[in-house]
């Protein structure tokens, strides 16, 4: 049996289980179908009603980074005290989940895929783990933030930048992509947020403006909460447009043309389909030069036409 039929059977035979009460013998049936497709129909949704409906004896994995933080945290806020493993190579990961009062039962850290298929292999002897469910949107924004809300004066649309891809995806965008963006932007009524660490920003050199302001505070759940306060959002394949598409905040994401079935079912199509994000894909390392006019102007004609912004 292939894979495209295997999910069709798994999800089948869970939901069966399900009917007749078996909600434990269910669970690794829907852990089945995440495998081969995580957002298949509303898997997530029966798979995590199965485990609010078992015995909840098994352990719930957490891999990757930020960005699959937050499509478990819906789960994860309603449900602090489980048994969770988790598996990152956000070095930073304990004191995120420390700060949202979420208990983990054991950190696995890695820098390299290999180290992270290791680490995957390794886990497979307990046969009692299961994923951790995701959700494709919050239920209710899950940061507050310090910081006050931006109220631009004239009116004008607050605008999200994050040039900077996240560990393990793209190479960054060019710097002279970036200059002429914040350039044409600022031709225009608009307000510029930059997104990043102090490190990942003091590499470029922006135009000094009253309308530009950053938000590179040391801990990234203050600079996530201030997305929420963004009309759109602009920038690579990291975790800030993972954190707008899921507070279903206009997302326009600049990626490279590299295969990733992970990358494309889970953080971008769905959001696609809901017309939330606007995904222009590149050939590798070529958003340059002559290539940069064509992507600005993709930029300009979403904010213009689509979302009526400027």
């Amino acid at each position: 049996m292939n894979r495209h039929f295997k999910k069709y059977y798994f999800y089948l035979l869970a939901r069966c289980l399900c009917l007749l009460g078996l909600y434990d013998r269910a669970l690794p049936y829907y852990a089945k179908v995440i495998q081969f497709r995580t957002f298949f129909f509303d898997v997530q949704k029966q798979y995590r009603r199965a485990y609010e409906k078992s015995a909840k004896k098994c352990d719930l994995e957490v891999h990757g980074g930020v960005g699959d933080f937050l499509q478990h945290l819906p789960f994860m806020l309603q449900h602090p005290k489980e048994n969770y493993v988790v598996v990152t190579h956000f070095p930073r990961a304990k004191s995120f989940f420390e700060n949202l009062g979420i208990h983990i039962q054991h950190y696995h850290f890695y820098q390299l895929r290999e180290e992270h298929h290791l680490i995957k292999e390794n886990l497979k002897e307990n046969k009692n783990a299961y994923p951790a469910p995701r959700q494709i949107f919050f239920d209710t924004f899950p940061f507050t933030s310090s910081e006050k809300k931006l109220d631009p004066k004239p009116p004008m649309a607050v605008i999200g930048l994050h040039m900077t891809p996240s560990a393990m995806t793209s190479n960054p965008l060019s710097r002279d992509f970036i200059d002429q963006l914040i350039h044409t932007l600022l031709s225009y009524q608009t307000k510029i947020v930059l997104f990043g660490t102090q490190a990942e920003l003091s590499h470029f050199e922006f135009q000094k403006d009253d309308r530009i302001s950053f938000a590179s505070h040391e801990n990234i759940i203050e600079n996530l909460a201030q997305v929420q306060y963004c009309d759109v959002m602009i920038g690579a394949d990291s975790v800030f447009k993972t954190m707008s598409s899921m507070a279903k905040i206009p997302t326009i994401i600049f990626y490279e043309d590299v295969k990733s079935h992970f990358r494309d079912r889970v953080f971008i199509d769905p959001y696609v389909r809901k017309d939330i994000m606007f995904a222009y894909k590149y050939a590798y390392q070529s958003l340059e030069g002559e290539k940069i006019k064509p992507a600005i102007d993709f930029i300009m004609t979403i904010l213009k036409d689509r979302l009526k912004l400027i």
